[in-house]
């Protein structure tokens, strides 16, 4: 939304979440608890319009008004949260990365006995366009079972699934050429909540390893677990 003053608009909640501070959903939260000031008055609806010239703090300080996107390309190591706050308080994948990283917005996520590419980005916006499936941006995995897949198995993964009330839309995949004996290349263009895990328990058939290798343009190249590294954002249709 542009004024007419020809300064940009938005909501003061996706100003907050482009800054990297939280989440769009958080930020409405905070704003509820009346944590957030705009110029010196504090606010508690989120029904508010603000531009880059207005000063905002939250708990008193004043956030950094956003940048440009910036995406980074990180390894998820097995045994990870991807939370910011996990309530059993176990380790995440936040807790793992340096302090100037730990407020940007992970882009989907990883199940704690998976590893792979986890991309962050400090762009609430571009967040959720690579994470709506209307968008059909592929994620690639390498999947290790505990037994191969019968020729039935593979057919209704090709065409999709309904599964407890959810619709698994089809994904291709194929036997992976390493050696391994039952280890297969899958690729899908939206991530339901341990969408190939529950697949494969309803051939009953086990997860042994599940390494997400790329995402988009995107892929976890020779990144160690842990390590990361900023990626080119021109990789993006995105403005």
């Amino acid at each position: 939304m542009v004024n007419s003053n020809n300064k940009y608009e938005m909501r003061i909640a996706q100003l907050i979440a482009r800054s990297g501070f939280s989440s769009r959903r958080d930020a409405e939260k905070i704003i509820i608890q009346k944590r957030v000031e705009v110029n010196g008055n504090l606010i508690s609806s989120p029904a508010l319009n603000v531009t880059q010239n207005d000063v905002v703090k939250i708990d008193g300080k004043i956030i950094e008004k956003f940048s440009s996107p910036i995406i980074y390309l990180y390894h998820k190591p097995k045994g990870l949260i991807v939370s910011k706050k996990d309530e059993k308080n176990r380790p995440t994948v936040f807790s793992n990365l340096p302090k100037n990283l730990r407020s940007y917005n992970s882009v989907g996520r990883l199940d704690k006995n998976s590893s792979g590419i986890l991309l962050l980005t400090n762009d609430g916006k571009l967040s959720r366009f690579l994470e709506l499936p209307i968008n059909k941006i592929k994620r690639e995995y390498m999947v290790q079972v505990d037994k191969e897949l019968s020729l039935e198995n593979l057919k209704s993964i090709r065409q999709g699934l309904l599964l407890n009330g959810f619709n698994y839309k089809p994904i291709q995949i194929s036997k992976s050429s390493a050696r391994k004996k039952a280890q297969y290349s899958m690729s899908l263009f939206e991530g339901k909540n341990r969408e190939i895990r529950n697949i494969m328990a309803n051939f009953k058939i086990n997860v042994i390893d599940l390494v997400r290798t790329s995402y988009g343009p995107y892929s976890l190249g020779n990144l160690k677990p842990s390590e990361y590294t900023q990626g080119d954002i021109k990789l993006l249709n995105f403005n």
